[in-house]
């Protein structure tokens, strides 16, 4: 009896069993049933468009540099000495011939007086040696007289000779002294020169930038005229230099418009206008740290002259420029996207992936997923929209700013502009 109980107790374990198994077996049949009918369905794709629009637009080059007056004048000196006096202070104005410092001139006078104690001693020697001149030239023609009325018997010949020679040793010793005074005469004018200097002149009119020394200084000019005083001729003018890199450089020329910011004035613009472009380059060795790779980077110097009537910009400023090369009013404008998108990668990838791409691949919100715009097949053609269905089109695109780009032809104002293509399952 006991037995009999346990074999049936055994089937309908087994039973149960095979009961389990077949729902498994319907439910991923209805699974796969629903897989490959979803996946039949085929994806919805629409388009993400913009119309052209009508605005300024211009291009530009962006360069840095630092701004400074126009003329700029460095102020030093050339004697030695002590300083005496300091006249003027930074900020200051001077005008030219303004006296801006003084040296201790004390020992150039004292030079300075030495040297006439010697032009005058050299004088008096010149005076007696001129005497002396007449003496010996009046000997000389006594004796050539005598020797030629008696013949050449009185005097003698080596006499004529001596007296001869004395006077021409007298008159060579005239030219020696004469020369003497010339060489003090010179040191005395240098030494003028050398006095004038003790006061540091200003050369123009102008603004003190900068002041180096102070009252008491020693100032040694033997080897290198030391800096005193740094002068702006005017600071209502000044220039912005700035570095072009030669991809750009052939885009720059004289007389174009330039909007510039500095970081005192973060919220201001100024405008100014290029001056001049160098032809000579600046070439620097560039190494980038992370493949230790070193590179030739060419610029050339662009000049910037600016307006600063109202004397808020300062020497020394960074700036940032925006080098206009390019303008047109009422422009017909499209996103630069436009030219970026193509839509056959999208189509591909979706046909290849079916409904494992909609499934398992990560969807935008709403459900949609974008396409990465990618580089046209061509610079001058985009994709417009008509009877709801993309159409590639030629172009000629005129000036581009990083966002928008001018269309000059190709495209209507109305013209559905496609910029991106959307998939949802």
């Amino acid at each position: 009896m006991l037995e009999v109980k346990q074999t049936l107790k055994a089937a309908a374990g087994k039973k149960r069993s095979l009961l389990k198994y077949g729902i498994v077996c319907i439910l991923a049949l209805g699974a796969g049933g629903i897989f490959w009918w979803v996946s039949q369905i085929p994806p919805k794709i629409s388009y993400t468009t913009a119309k052209p629009t009508i605005q300024y637009i211009q291009s530009t080059i962006s360069a840095s540099g630092t701004l400074a007056p126009t003329n700029e004048v460095n102020l030093g000196s050339v004697v030695s000495g002590i300083v005496l006096e300091v006249l003027v202070d930074v900020n200051d104005r001077v005008h030219r011939g303004q006296i801006l410092a003084r040296i201790d001139p004390e020992s150039i006078n004292q030079q300075l007086d030495r040297y006439h104690a010697q032009l005058a001693s050299a004088k008096a020697q010149l005076a007696s040696a001129e005497a002396q001149l007449v003496a010996k030239d009046w000997e000389y023609q006594k004796y050539l007289a005598l020797f030629e009325k008696s013949g050449g018997k009185v005097p003698s010949e080596l006499e004529l000779q001596t007296t001869k020679s004395n006077f021409l040793v007298a008159q060579a010793d005239i030219e020696m002294r004469k020369a003497s005074i010339a060489e003090i005469e010179t040191n005395i004018r240098s030494t003028e020169i050398d006095l004038k200097n003790t006061q540091i002149i200003s050369p123009i009119n102008g603004v003190v930038l900068a002041r180096s020394i102070e009252v008491g200084e020693s100032v040694a000019a033997s080897f290198q005229a030391p800096e005193f005083f740094i002068i702006a001729e005017s600071l209502e003018e000044m220039e912005l230099k700035v570095k072009v890199s030669e991809a750009d450089i052939g885009k720059i020329q004289e007389g174009q418009k330039v909007v510039f910011t500095v970081d005192a004035y973060p919220f201001r613009e100024f405008e100014a206008t290029v001056d001049r472009v160098s032809y000579g380059s600046n070439a620097y060795e560039s190494t980038s740290s992370n493949t230790s790779s070193t590179s030739s980077i060419v610029s050339y110097e662009t000049r910037i002259f600016i307006q600063n009537n109202d004397l808020v910009l300062r020497p020394g400023m960074s700036a940032t420029a925006e080098i206009q090369i390019a303008e047109a009013k009422d422009a017909m404008t499209i996103p630069i996207a436009a030219l970026y998108f193509n839509p056959q990668n999208l189509a591909a990838e979706t046909k290849q992936s079916g409904l494992g791409m909609s499934l398992f691949a990560p969807r935008r919100p709403g459900g949609r997923q974008q396409s990465e715009p990618t580089l046209a097949t061509q610079s001058d053609s985009l994709w417009v929209l008509k009877d709801g269905k993309p159409q590639q089109v030629s172009i000629q695109t005129g000036i581009n700013n990083g966002k928008f780009v001018q269309i000059l032809a190709g495209i209507e104002p109305d013209s559905d502009v496609i910029l991106a293509q959307n998939v949802e399952q």
